[in-house]
């Protein structure tokens, strides 16, 4: 219900972004890179209930602007790492508790890019095939994660119709709905 400008469409672009190929991150009128502008990453999570009270899966996706280093990769480009891990019950690597936040006497402080990365392998050691990374500037290793992802019933091709139809212009989600008459 929030007036135009008022980031519907970012927020539904960011919660479907783990989902999607690249091309469909965009929108007509701005590009999903632009939203990262710092070496500080960003965290996007959902976690998934389950069918059959099996437990949970998270998903997410951990993005900083590219730091360069490599002449290849254009500083417009991203650092982009997904992951999906699998529980029953409640432990210290689900969606409330993963610790990509360091607690500092009063503060809290976000742990960089390369030791969450760091994070990543140890979880991946603790937890065996029920947590896993993925880099997505490497071809094989984008492809492995959405083989995973479908193996949950999280099939990229039907998230990817979905935002098609929002990405068309900035205020994609407004156009979807404006046949609505209320929220219902």
């Amino acid at each position: 219900s929030l007036q135009n400008g008022g980031g519907k469409t970012v927020l539904v672009q960011m919660l479907i972004a783990p989902f999607v190929h690249k091309r469909y991150r965009n929108t007509t009128d701005r590009s999903f890179e632009s939203f990262f502008t710092s070496n500080k990453p960003t965290f996007l999570l959902v976690e998934w209930i389950l069918d059959g009270g099996a437990g949970y899966v998270l998903t997410g996706m951990m993005i900083r602007k590219n730091q360069g280093g490599n002449e290849e990769i254009s500083s417009e480009d991203l650092d982009i790492t997904t992951f999906i891990h699998e529980y029953r019950d409640a432990n210290e690597f689900d969606i409330y508790q993963i610790p990509v936040i360091e607690k500092q006497e009063k503060q809290k402080k976000l742990l960089g890019y390369h030791n969450c990365k760091k994070l990543f392998d140890e979880m991946r050691n603790k937890l065996g095939g029920k947590f896993q990374a993925f880099d997505l500037s490497q071809s094989n290793q984008q492809k492995h994660y959405f083989l995973r992802l479908k193996e949950y019933g999280i099939n990229s091709e039907e998230w990817e119709s979905i935002i098609k139809k929002i990405n068309i212009k900035e205020s994609g989600l407004s156009e979807l709905f404006k046949e609505a008459k209320d929220e219902n």
